[in-house]
């Protein structure tokens, strides 16, 4: 098949962007002519590696212009129009992420969207109204999609309820480890959390359970990996530092890492934390789960679907729930560690990269 790809940027090394990529790379590696199209490409992008054999178009134009998100809504709607006049012909076009889907407006190659997220899913309700007229227009630039693809059970109700004449079909996702997991011991407790510091993927309950915790564990260390440039995650991550220094939690920020740091920080976790609120899938806990990692989860979190019952679940944004898991593991945690080691055969089975790619090459060939 010859496929095109539409994702709106290749920039930050957050996962959707490794999703486009891994896909990408695995389709061409299965005989498939890949294009990936795109408004804006970073040079040094940190996926550049899976990329060597895929074509890329990209605008070169600001993915995020100022900080006014109406003001990027309108353009995105012109970038579409024009990212669609560089469309060659295509079998099938895959798009990724709002407002990818709006391209299927503007051609007649059939288009699958993989909805990673449906648009302003995890707003407040003062901004859906102020965007309602941006609703309309999405449902309508979304009306020639042919399929939707949804990563999980919950994400797939959420798509339904915006989309409702619109056909959802759930893919599921992948991942897997770049380099094996070497498990160092210290003196530390360690946990680890991945992902950009912002409300909805609720970092700060991590260090409140901790807090709750601290005089039952010795020695803890927060880790947390993921970009606090926005405004809103400079101002939570001031509010967790003032907080874990009040309760005296060792608390470390790295913003963004190579792959290298991130294996380093995974070398050393003892535990890992992903309590994400209406979360489509979760690659991170799926990669320290592979690595053989006790990881806790919470119940939005996609990745739920597909992991056996004895994971551990939390409920999303009880603390003490959370605060309990963390003892529980610690106390048992030679229990917890032969159950990851369990489950990350299944996963590393059934949703590696490769597999999700062949999953989403039969959805594509059924489409095109």
């Amino acid at each position: 098949m010859d496929i095109g790809i539409v994702h709106p940027e290749l920039i930050y090394p957050r996962g959707a962007e490794k999703q486009v990529c891994k896909l990408s790379y695995y389709l061409n590696k299965m005989g498939h002519d890949v294009t990936i199209y795109t408004f804006e490409k970073k040079e040094n992008c940190v996926f550049n590696s899976l990329l060597e054999n895929i074509k890329i178009i990209s605008l070169n134009e600001k993915w995020i212009s100022g900080p006014f998100y109406s003001y990027n809504l309108v353009r995105w709607h012109s970038l579409i129009k024009k990212l669609s006049k560089k469309i060659k012909e295509h079998d099938i076009i895959n798009a990724h992420n709002h407002p990818a889907q709006w391209i299927s407006k503007y051609t007649d190659i059939p288009t699958v969207w993989t909805c990673n997220e449906p648009y302003q899913h995890n707003i407040s309700s003062y901004m859906k109204k102020m965007y309602s007229a941006h609703s309309l227009i999405d449902r309508r630039l979304t009306r020639s999609t042919k399929l939707i693809l949804s990563l999980s059970n919950g994400i797939k109700e959420l798509i339904k309820m915006r989309y409702p004449d619109k056909k959802v079909n759930i893919s599921y996702s992948g991942a897997d480890l770049d380099h094996e997991v070497k498990h160092e011991t210290n003196e530390y407790f360690d946990a680890i959390f991945v992902g950009p510091i912002q409300p909805q993927k609720r970092p700060f309950d991590i260090i409140k359970a901790f807090s709750s915790t601290c005089k039952n564990i010795e020695n803890v260390r927060l880790h947390f990996v993921g970009n606090t440039t926005s405004l809103i995650s400079k101002r939570m991550k001031n509010e967790m530092i003032k907080y874990a220094a009040k309760n005296d939690i060792e608390t470390i920020f790295y913003g963004s890492v190579p792959n290298d740091k991130l294996y380093e920080l995974y070398n050393i976790a003892d535990i890992s934390i992903f309590v994400s609120e209406a979360e489509p899938w979760g690659i991170f806990p799926l990669e320290t789960i592979l690595g053989g990692i006790p990881t806790i989860i919470s119940d939005q979190c996609g990745i739920k679907d597909i992991l056996p019952d004895d994971n551990p679940v939390v409920e999303t944004g009880n603390i003490r729930q959370l605060a309990d898991k963390i003892i529980e593991i610690k106390d048992n945690y030679h229990e917890y560690k032969y159950k990851t080691v369990k489950t990350s055969k299944m996963v590393r089975k059934n949703y590696s990269w490769e597999a999700y790619s062949r999953r989403m090459e039969n959805i594509l060939k059924q489409c095109s």
